[in-house]
């Protein structure tokens, strides 16, 4: 695990560094486009499967950190909530890998087109001096999928169109205790209106508190996005690859490789 000193400026040519703050699963994101397809091929493709808060009061004492600092072998397994709300899952354990486990529920949560799902589950693991931000960063996702999958900005979306979120890694920064910045690399597939299916590895950035007996999605402030931006986080690289190990991503005990 990376503390808030330790820099990783790793950049490749062939990746594409997008500087957005639209997504809910996504500060400081990157992307890799692995090829497209047609429906007809699907089998041919990848098993995918479907403000400043210093001032917030931080309890400190109940994180523990237990993420390790080298990969396993066979990756990390990373909890699950103990409780649910409407269907997703809440009160991840008081560790630095709960931090993550939320960042992985964020992902899964990406079902694509659904303007009120997507503000539900902003609603749900924001925290409530942030809601709006996040609430407004969904809608502005779900639309931006909507334009990538060819279907209108509003209504039903028609089939085949879909969008898939598998997380496979992970990176995690201490910024304070309590406080992490997660990185996580997903596979990602977007099937178009007309049966397009495109593939990519997406490597996205989120700050998590400890905040009232569970982890919350924090806007974090102007300084902790300036430092992570000129810090450089984990790129989007493909597991089994020397740039993989290269950027530090851990991987998620039974992710596709």
């Amino acid at each position: 695990m990376k503390n808030l000193t330790s820099g990783n400026d790793d950049s490749r040519a062939t990746l594409v560094r997008i500087g957005i703050l639209v997504a809910i699963a996504c500060m400081v994101a990157t992307v890799v486009w692995l090829g497209a397809r047609t429906r007809a091929d699907d089998s041919g493709g990848l098993d995918t499967t479907g403000g400043d808060n210093s001032s917030q009061t931080v309890e400190n004492a109940s994180v523990e950190q237990v993420a390790p600092d080298t990969a396993p072998a066979d990756g990390v397994v990373i909890p699950t909530g103990d409780d649910q709300v409407d269907g997703y899952p809440t009160g991840f354990p008081a560790t630095d890998l709960g931090a993550v486990a939320l960042q992985v529920e964020l992902a899964k949560a990406q079902l694509g087109f659904d303007y009120d799902q997507a503000v539900t589950v902003a609603r749900l693991y924001a925290n409530p001096e942030d809601k709006a931000v996040f609430e407004e960063r969904s809608r502005a996702a779900v639309a931006l999928r909507r334009q990538q999958a060819g279907v209108a900005k509003e209504g039903d979306v028609p089939a085949p169109a879909s969008y898939a979120v598998t997380p496979v890694a992970y990176t995690l920064e201490e910024l304070d205790t309590g406080y992490y910045s997660v990185n996580l690399l997903s596979y990602v597939t977007l099937t178009t209106a007309d049966g397009q299916v495109k593939d990519s590895l997406y490597a996205g950035t989120q700050l998590m508190r400890w905040l009232d007996g569970d982890w919350r999605l924090v806007q974090g402030s102007e300084a902790d996005i300036e430092h992570l931006v000129s810090e450089g986080q984990p790129q989007a690289v493909a597991p089994g690859t020397p740039g993989f190990e290269k950027a530090g991503w851990i991987r998620i005990n039974g992710a596709p490789q």
